[in-house]
């Protein structure tokens, strides 16, 4: 009896991990669409030149610009957020990260690229930008793990649960 409740409750239970995995994968991205970042959405303006990059990004953007030109098109395609909190040297420290992967077009590039652009806000006031080039099989694999866990999972479940439904009508 104990095995057969552990052998039904496993594909339960691997259904309920994949879809936290997924909605910790995919959550992010959506909520980024309803509430973007201003300073990645400043910055992203400026690579496209329809914003003039604040004084601490100019020479960032100014750099980017000339090494690949403008940002022609550009289309988030992933989020992360995180934060975390220390407490060193009896201080507390804070740092939040905010990074958005884009598909970037840019006028000297042929191809489209992953832009990824990564900010951290150290205390709550130092932030601290970074962009540099994603991988697309990496972001791939980011994106299509969880879903094929949840395909796999929920494929087993209701394949247990079809099962158990059939032997019960059944009779065994």
């Amino acid at each position: 009896m104990l095995w057969r409740l552990s052998h039904r409750a496993a594909p339960t239970l691997c259904l309920i991990l994949s879809v936290l995995w997924t909605a910790g994968v995919y959550f992010p991205f959506f909520y980024s669409l309803t509430s973007p970042n201003h300073d990645i959405q400043h910055l992203v303006g400026a690579l496209q030149g329809h914003e003039t990059a604040r004084q601490e990004l100019s020479s960032y953007v100014q750099n980017t610009i000339d090494s690949s030109g403008q940002l022609k098109h550009v289309v988030r395609v992933a989020a992360y957020y995180g934060a975390s909190a220390e407490y060193k040297l009896q201080r507390a420290h804070t740092s939040k990260e905010t990074e958005y992967a884009y598909l970037a077009w840019f006028e000297k590039r042929s191809k489209p690229t992953i832009l990824v652009i990564n900010l951290s806000e150290i205390d709550g006031s130092r932030l601290r930008f970074n962009m540099r080039e994603g991988e697309p099989l990496g972001l791939a694999r980011v994106l299509m793990t969880p879903l094929l866990a949840f395909s796999l999972s929920l494929y087993w479940f209701r394949r247990k649960h079809t099962l158990g439904w059939e032997q019960a009508v059944s009779g065994q």
